[in-house]
């Protein structure tokens, strides 16, 4: 991934140069969709994986993996909704939540919403500085198009993993948050002993070794967070929201992990109220987004 020169002082690293995949709007007669239609548009984006995938959702709405396509679309209008309510709310932070979210199923989903909107503001924060000249090199970039393809790559890698685009593997729902933690803590944690190379010792569309527009966003995040100490504060809370977010998905019994089995069967894990333990669960909401 990143190319390592050791030195006796410090570990010097040469940011890994990923390609960015952004995933732009087609709206009707609007030559570039606005923040506000990113945004509008994000409680659909399990539709649009699947339709880049060469995929109709109405060719999945039965059996199992229809259960389990649906699903995630719940998933994804209730985070949808809890964006919009940030997103309204953005310069009130004392602003309750709606009842009509706070008292539902759609509760569960909030954290994930949290860090959906901690994404979408460090994009932004990203681009104010952008050290790496995307917005140069890839012409009219916003930073709601950035968040929009982070979270399009993450939801395509997650149909990937639970057998709607891909083979799926059965895990555990603590063992893969925990996981995902300790890697977060090891990268924030280490950013301290790191340096990273000049920008002028890459080209910012030159592709290493894979694309990956979610490892783009955090070297480049780290790189910022080095130089500049605002930013690193800015940085430090959205990996505080995203642990809070993994813990949160791991500690919820109503969120558990689903895929479907090599025989196309439904396999959901843990115990939870909308989940059954090891057997197959006709529920739609409450499945595990882990991503």
């Amino acid at each position: 991934m990143n190319q390592k020169i050791v030195s006796s002082q410090a570990e010097y690293l040469k940011p890994g140069n990923y390609n960015l995949i952004i995933r732009k709007l087609n709206i009707k007669e609007k030559e570039k969709p606005t923040r506000n239609d990113y945004i509008k548009n994000f409680g659909h984006l399990p539709d649009f994986v699947l339709k880049a995938n060469g995929i109709l959702i109405s060719d999945l709405k039965d059996g199992d993996l229809g259960v389990l396509l649906w699903s995630h679309k719940d998933a994804f209008k209730a985070i949808h909704k809890w964006i919009v309510h940030f997103d309204s709310t953005n310069n009130n932070s004392f602003y309750a939540d709606p009842p009509e979210l706070r008292f539902s199923w759609e509760f569960d989903y909030k954290p994930h919403a949290e860090q959906s909107w901690a994404l979408l503001n460090l994009c932004k924060e990203i681009l104010n500085r952008d050290q790496f000249g995307w917005k140069e090199s890839i012409e009219s970039l916003s930073a709601a198009e950035l968040w929009f393809s982070c979270e399009f790559e993450r939801l395509e890698n997650t149909f990937k993993t639970t057998g709607i685009l891909g083979t799926s593997s059965r895990r555990g729902k603590h063992s893969e948050c925990d996981a995902m933690l300790k890697q977060i803590s090891e990268n924030f944690d280490s950013l301290p002993s790191r340096r990273f190379a000049e920008a002028c010792d890459f080209q910012p569309n030159q592709i290493k070794s894979w694309d990956s527009t979610e490892e783009a966003i955090r070297v480049h995040a780290e790189k910022i967070a080095q130089q500049n100490i605002q930013f690193s504060s800015i940085y430090s809370n959205y990996i505080k929201i995203r642990k809070q977010t993994l813990r949160s998905i791991r500690n919820n019994p109503n969120l558990q992990f689903a895929a479907l089995e090599k025989n196309a069967s439904l396999f959901v894990g843990g115990k939870g109220k909308r989940g059954k333990s090891q057997k197959c669960s006709k529920s739609k909401k409450g499945f595990c987004k882990e991503k």
